[in-house]
């Protein structure tokens, strides 16, 4: 799913994609002419291998997301870390941030209740 970013406004604009067993699950409003905030739920479950002893578990997914996307390159007025996503064809593409934004949770390691 793919938004332009000359659709959005002030007002949000709210989105919600099924992805398996996932939710994403938000709303994107624009921030100024080439920065857009969006606040997100990714919610539901993906099977996973514990990281200690191998077991395959089923992984809960509730995760709130506060991100920036923007149109094009984003320069930061303070250098400041931010969490902005940049997106270099005037469009957000919600699918993949929403596979990036998984990738980075399950990044961690996971433990199943036996190894707890």
């Amino acid at each position: 799913m793919k938004i332009p970013f000359v659709k959005l406004n002030a007002v949000d604009y709210p989105f919600k994609l099924d992805l398996d067993n996932i939710v994403f699950e938000g709303s994107i409003k624009k921030k100024n002419q080439k920065l857009a905030q969006i606040s997100a739920n990714l919610k539901g479950f993906i099977y996973r291998h514990c990281d200690r002893c191998g077991e395959e578990m089923e992984l809960q997914i509730n995760e709130n997301i506060e991100i920036q996307v923007s149109d094009g390159i984003f320069k930061d007025e303070n250098n400041t870390l931010s969490d902005t996503v940049e997106f270099f064809d005037s469009h957000i593409d919600l699918i993949e941030l929403a596979y990036s934004e998984l990738q980075s949770y399950l990044s961690d390691y996971f433990y199943c209740d036996k190894c707890l």
